[in-house]
């Protein structure tokens, strides 16, 4: 064994400019192992933080943000450190924690220059994540400074910043009046650039005080294909002129902006769209129809024509169409949705009666129906999940899994997962800065557990997200932790599935779109290397059959 005193020696040598030897590669292996285990414990005690630092290995940095906690204050020296690398990793544990209380120390740091792109970029996600209000102002100056020609770092770390700032605050445009918001859509033109200033602009409620709709429609023709349907999906923000444009985008569009254009008619109440929602609810593409319904169930309590087309779809065949339809009746007549929900319940559909609970849950009759049915069968997969949906937080109750052995981490190397499911085979090769995350799915896979999870939650250009099963033992899977770091959420990309930090468990989704909000908040563990046509292609209700890891030259995976 490596004494930890040597470790420190050899990568101070190493931080010295020295050599790389195999040893030296080793001790690193060793040294990092140890403090993976200790974030993943949550262990901002142990001493292997301190004896990184004192070796000049600022890892140490970003996994005491990852913990959270008192563990932050730990980074606040490393702020204005002379060392680029280690300002560099502070600011991004920053960012990972998520504590607002970090802000008067980022706001004293001096701010890094834009030249040096790793730092900056790291700064600007410290004041989203953590800046709280205060760096409001910091950040949209930052941002109304992007010139018309800015690329790189420099255009896109302040848009981020700023988005992850007001991520989920339904901001109104109003309440941030110093921001320049026709400079903003400007920017969306190209890029990753355009990506990320026509994702700040959907976070923000009340566009239509500040833009106009020709000026967003003409920006959509002029940008990048990845940058259109996020501009879409503002158009709904607007009045009756934009009722038309949103027709033609559904029209014309590509298969994203057609799906952002129909789900933005959700929001309107002029006649174009609403006719154009009933026609399209009722016959077409399945993913077109699912949008239009559930845009109808935003527009239902003021639309008898709505209302009516919901009632009826609550019988078609297709479940997911019928759970959607049922989702928007509870709105409309509350007393027939319980009815229609409480048969759910009792049937032997399990993803009907999984949406049902979502249903009941809604109204003070319909708990009562759920805590009759949670006491009557305590001690199945459906008794507990309707105590949840009663009480979500039992789930943040589930005592946390034992953070797996290197070396068990290190017997899984070289396996992908292999999902075999209702809509065809997809594969998927785990990120290897998320150990334990993929840990835990591949021994999920090969302990049987995932066979028969059901595609619980499918929203089109956004995510298909998988997890629910009618298997008691996933109870008490136990929960696992975070493993955050600086990724993206893009079309692809698998990522953990929470209902707040360190809540991850069984649950996973595949990101169909490119979900910039996501990164930082949702630990990204995996890609699909193969079968994302039947990942695009999946409903709600459908199932992964058999789930098993398999080695990397497995033709399943080529």
């Amino acid at each position: 064994m490596i004494h930890r005193n040597m470790i420190a020696a050899l990568l101070l040598t190493f931080a010295a400019g020295g050599q790389v030897s195999a040893v030296n590669s080793a001790a690193k292996n060793v040294f990092m192992a140890e403090m993976r285990a200790a974030t993943d414990a949550r262990d901002a005690a142990n001493p292997v933080f301190e004896e990184a630092l004192k070796a000049r290995d600022y890892d140490a940095l970003e996994m005491l943000g990852q913990i959270g906690g008192d563990a932050c204050r730990k980074l606040t020296p490393y702020f204005d450190s002379g060392v680029a690398e280690a300002r560099r990793a502070a600011f991004t544990g920053a960012a990972y924690c998520q504590d607002k209380g970090l802000a008067p120390a980022l706001l004293a740091a001096p701010a890094p220059d834009p030249k040096d792109a790793k730092v900056y970029d790291a700064y600007m996600r410290a004041l989203g994540f953590s800046g709280g209000k205060a760096a409001l102002s910091v950040l949209v100056k930052a941002v109304n400074a992007i010139g018309a020609d800015e690329t790189g770092v420099k255009a896109t770390a302040p848009l981020y910043g700023l988005m992850q700032a007001i991520v989920y605050d339904r901001m109104d445009a109003r309440h941030l009046s110093d921001l320049d918001f026709p400079h903003v859509l400007a920017l969306s033109d190209k890029g990753e650039r355009g990506v990320a200033a026509a994702y700040l602009l959907t976070r923000f409620q009340g566009l239509d005080a500040v833009l106009d709709a020709k000026a967003i429609y003409a920006a959509i023709e002029k940008a990048d294909d990845g940058v259109k349907p996020r501009l879409v999906r503002l158009l709904g923000q607007f009045g009756e002129g934009a009722g038309p444009m949103l027709v033609k985008i559904a029209e014309t569009g590509t298969k994203a902006m057609r799906y952002e254009a129909v789900r933005a008619m959700g929001g309107r109440t002029d006649e174009t769209t609403a006719v154009y929602l009933a026609a399209h609810a009722q016959k077409g593409d399945v993913f077109i129809r699912q949008i239009s319904l559930a845009s109808l169930a935003r527009r239902a309590p003021d639309e008898k024509a709505a209302a009516t087309i919901l009632r009826a779809m609550v019988k078609d065949p297709n479940k997911w169409l019928a759970a959607t339809a049922l989702e928007g009746l509870a709105d409309v007549d509350r007393p027939a949705a319980n009815d229609v929900a409480g048969e759910w319940l009792q049937g032997k559909d399990y993803y009907l009666a999984y949406k049902a609970m979502g249903i009941l849950a809604g109204s003070d009759e319909g708990k009562a129906v759920l805590q009759d049915y949670a006491d009557s069968h305590q001690g199945t997969a459906r008794g507990y999940d309707a105590a949840v949906r009663l009480d979500p937080s039992l789930e943040t109750r589930v005592p946390a899994r034992k953070t797996p052995r290197d070396a068990l981490v290190r017997s899984y190397l070289g396996r992908d997962l292999l999902l075999e499911t209702t809509r065809g085979d997809i594969c998927i090769a785990f990120e290897p800065r998320t150990p334990y995350t993929a840990t835990n799915f591949r021994r999920l896979a090969d302990a049987g557990k995932m066979d028969g999870m059901v595609w619980h939650r499918v929203i089109p250009d956004f995510v298909a997200q998988a997890g629910a099963v009618e298997n008691k033992d996933i109870n008490n899977w136990g929960s696992i932790r975070d493993e955050w770091f600086v990724s993206d959420h893009r079309p692809g990309t698998v990522g953990l599935a929470t209902s707040g930090k360190d809540t991850g468990g069984t649950q996973f989704f595949i990101n169909t779109a490119y979900n910039l909000h996501l990164n930082g908040r949702y630990t990204m563990f995996g890609h699909v290397v193969k079968g994302m046509d039947a990942a695009y292609a999946l409903e709600e209700g459908d199932v992964i059959k058999k789930a098993y890891t398999v080695g990397l030259d497995d033709p399943h995976c080529q």
